[in-house]
């Protein structure tokens, strides 16, 4: 009797450390998320100009570089379901959208150039479902 007990005991401890060990792993990944969707964040919740737009572009190229995310043979970034971040370019004057990685290889003086004093704004933003880091921003021009 007292065996079975210390059996059944001890496969209940082995059971909450397993659980305590998962929820800790998931408060980690939620920190790490929280951490790096700071970064973003403010570009998403106002009106930027160009010049702010093209600060995020540079910064998102960079993260996704350290990242190692890789290209496709249109050298854009493909997207992983852990921490690459894509950002979309919709101006006024077109209905087609643009890749950061395009306007990025127009060159970023041409882009503040032409749009530095124009305002824009994150129009939708989506998050990776595994470790809820931003990975997609839309941004569109007012």
């Amino acid at each position: 009797m007292k065996k079975s007990l210390f059996i059944l005991l001890g496969i209940f401890l082995i059971i909450i450390a397993i659980l305590a060990s998962l929820f800790y792993t998931y408060q980690k990944v939620l920190l790490l998320a929280k951490k790096e969707n700071q970064k973003y964040e403010p570009f998403t919740q106002n009106t930027i100009s160009g010049s702010s737009l093209m600060t995020l572009i540079n910064k998102v190229i960079d993260q996704n570089e350290k990242n190692q995310v890789q290209k496709n043979e249109q050298n854009r970034y493909i997207e992983n379901r852990e921490n690459s971040i894509r950002i979309e370019i919709k101006f006024l004057e077109s209905d087609k959208t643009y890749d950061m990685e395009a306007i990025a290889n127009l060159g970023s003086e041409n882009f503040i150039k032409n749009y530095n004093n124009m305002q824009f704004q994150c129009t939708q933003k989506e998050y990776h479902e595994k470790t809820k880091q931003i990975r997609f921003m839309l941004f569109e021009q007012i």
